[in-house]
Order: structure tokens, then sequence, then C-alpha cells
């Protein structure tokens, strides 16, 4: 029988110019299909990007497997939706970063995951205050 978990990813970004990584949640690995659903707002004085990043070692290293448009300072909330599925096959070669060094393009999603996941939080200059960040993950399990 198929089983369904869900996750919330949820936070502040970064009050200044930085690059933070959040919260983990775990227990992802074995799903088939993962839906994302992330509600984000612009900071305050500075651009925001928001990638997920994923563990496939324990925590130890960490993969950009998504990127969500770059929110100008002060952008009004928006929703962004995803579905990632593990029989979709990637073709094309994509360049991504690992730990606190993000390399993803904008606007994309790779088709992988693992058992760990996190946000990754890259506050502009000129940033000021952050914004509230919250992601839901739904995890199916066939």
């Amino acid at each position: 029988m198929a089983r369904i978990s869900q996750v919330a990813i949820t936070g502040t970004s970064p009050a200044a110019a930085s690059t933070v990584a959040g919260a983990t949640q775990i227990g992802l690995g074995e799903a088939r299909y993962l839906t994302i659903v992330a509600t984000l707002v612009g900071a305050t004085g500075g651009t925001l990007d928001v990638y997920l990043q994923t563990s496939f070692d324990g925590g130890t290293t960490w993969y950009d497997f998504a990127h969500f448009p770059q929110l100008a300072a002060g952008a009004a909330s928006s929703v962004r939706v995803w579905h990632l599925s593990r029989e979709q096959v990637q073709s094309t070669l994509t360049t991504i970063g690992s730990g606190t060094s993000p390399a993803l393009a904008a606007n994309t999603v790779v088709n992988y995951w693992g058992d760990q996941v996190r946000a990754l939080y890259v506050a502009g200059a000129s940033t000021s205050a952050g914004a509230a960040v919250n992601i839901k993950l739904a995890a199916f399990y066939a």
C-alpha cells in the first residue's frame, strides 16, 4: 500500500548579506515522488536566493537539487510548486553546487534527492531584514 509523508522546512532567511543553511528534514530517500510547495517572500533591502539541497551520506555532504527564482528586495509573497518523480529520466548534465557554495541556476530543479533535505538561503548585498520561508515537502512511497 502506498503511503504519504509530509514535512516542512520553515524559518527566516538571513538578516544581512550571507549564506545560511536551514534545518534538516530526514526520511525522504525511499520516496518515489516528491512534491515541493514553497511560499517565499523577498527579504528587506537585498535579493534572496533559496535553494533546496540534499544529502546522500547522512548530512556530511550537501548538493543542490532545487533553486527557486531569485526574489527581489521586498518581493511580495509567491507560491512555487514542483513535482518530481524518480521514474523521470534526466538526460542532460546540470551544474550544481555543494555545501554553502550553491551553483544551480535559478528556477531549476534536478530530478534526484537523498534521505535528507535542507534549505540554503543566500541573502544579497544590502539585506537588512530576513524573510519568512515556508517549504512543504510531500513524499509519496509506493
